[in-house]
């Protein structure tokens, strides 16, 4: 097929892609939800309506990437207006704004915000607080009006264009899923171009053959958990539910591999490495090559999924392990532990990547 022929296929990969990104339908979102919150706000009449500029910024609060997260956030942003302005309103009933009141206010204000029901929103209390305390001195019950109210006038817009346009944050989801991955495969790598080397490295060399595995889980599992929450009340999710429920089995197979990665490494740099005595050697010449085999097989079918092909191969390389596992434990009579435990961490990654039993090899 020539160029194009394919361009349309990728051009219309991208585009689902594209579209399912957070930050662009957010941002177009937002914007509109403001624009019509500017326009509602303008009809608003009495004292209320001479801060139409809230109204915009309770739609802006209220966009968030997920239904869910947008009316939490709306209401939590206007009940602490709303707590910040009762605060004003009692201390401004003792006294007019000067250093004493705005200290007042703004201790209280940063006192309440500790309330956790409040999430991130939490800042409003003090901020509130102060701009009812000096700006709406003149006019405060119609200032709160206008702030609390129009604030919350706007939230409801942002929420009701959220609920219309909803977000399916899908690819920023698969990105850090796909970065992950590459992470655990080159950690693997490491390991093997580690064992490989004529001179195992020191404990000091294994520790620069370390990578940071969980920032990497820990971002994985927060994009995850933002598009499964994305799922509620979202009108788009049936369409893509095989999507989603595919990200989360794959991420939930990625965090155990994580773990059992980190395992291996752990065991390799304590106790296969050149400045440990001869005796503490786990895998020493004659088992290292199995093992080097069987991790750099393991680690292909973390970088590119269980293909069929790969899964084969790599099962092949870890029961030929275990073979020769068996083998030295015949010749040397020695338990040979740790590389038993490298043995079982293998398979269990394997079943992980794979959701099924390891069969043993052929042959």
């Amino acid at each position: 097929m020539d160029d194009r022929g394919r361009r349309p296929g990728r051009l219309g990969s991208a585009a689902r892609a594209w579209a399912r990104h957070p930050r662009w339908g957010l941002t177009v979102k937002a914007a509109l939800a403001a624009s019509l919150a500017w326009g509602v706000a303008q009809l608003v009449p009495g004292p209320a309506g001479e801060y139409p500029y809230y109204a915009p910024l309770g739609a802006v609060i209220a966009t968030s990437t997920t239904l869910a997260g947008s009316a939490r956030e709306g209401l939590q942003t206007v009940a602490a207006i709303s707590l910040g302005a009762v605060v004003a309103l009692g201390v401004d009933a003792v006294g007019y704004p000067n250093a004493v009141t705005v200290a007042v206010v703004v201790g209280l204000g940063v006192l309440l915000a500790g309330w956790r029901r409040l999430g991130t929103a939490a800042t409003w209390v003090p901020t509130a607080a102060l701009f009812t305390l000096i700006i709406g001195n003149a006019d405060p019950f119609g200032y709160v009006a206008g702030y609390a109210g129009l604030t919350l006038l706007g939230a409801c817009i942002g929420l009701a264009v959220t609920a219309v346009f909803p977000p399916l944050p899908l690819a920023p989801a698969q990105a850090e899923l796909d970065r992950l991955r590459t992470t655990l495969a080159d950690q693997l790598d490491d390991l093997v171009d580690g064992l490989r080397q004529e001179s195992l490295p020191d404990e000091g060399g294994w520790r620069a053959r370390m990578r940071a595995i969980e920032p990497e889980l820990g971002r994985m599992r927060d994009a995850v958990d933002v598009a499964e929450q994305a799922r509620r009340g979202n009108r788009r999710a049936r369409r893509y539910a095989a999507d989603v429920d595919h990200q989360y089995r794959e991420a939930r197979a990625l965090e155990s591999v994580s773990f059992l990665v980190q395992d291996v490494t752990e065991l390799l740099r304590e106790h296969e490495r050149a400045d440990a005595g001869w005796a503490d050697i786990a895998l020493g010449p004659r088992l290292r090559p199995a093992t080097t085999d069987a991790i750099g097989a393991v680690a292909d079918v973390v970088r590119t999924g269980a293909d069929d092909d790969r899964v084969r191969a790599a099962v092949d390389r870890i029961e030929a392990l275990a073979d020769r596992i068996r083998d030295e434990r015949a010749r040397s009579g020695h338990d040979l532990f740790v590389a038993g435990s490298v043995l079982t961490t293998l398979r269990r990654s394997l079943r992980a990547l794979t959701g099924r039993e390891v069969p043993a090899a052929e042959g």
